[in-house]
């Protein structure tokens, strides 16, 4: 039960993180109507999404 509560409460940080970074950096863009930058930024957090599922499930497969 100890090491669920350390992925879930790992699992809040990550997303935190994403959203702080990866997200304002898009909402950012989406205001400034960046169409290119938009997309740009979207793939981004994709991308870091990914990235944290994958780490996600290293760390549950241990």
């Amino acid at each position: 039960m100890r090491k669920r509560d350390e992925v879930e409460n790992w699992a809040v940080d990550r997303a935190q993180q994403i959203l702080m970074r990866e997200g304002m950096d898009l909402a950012l863009s989406a205001r400034d109507f960046d169409s290119n930058t938009i997309r740009a930024k979207g793939k981004l957090l994709a991308m870091a999404i990914a990235a944290s599922l994958l780490e996600a499930s290293a760390v549950a497969a241990e």
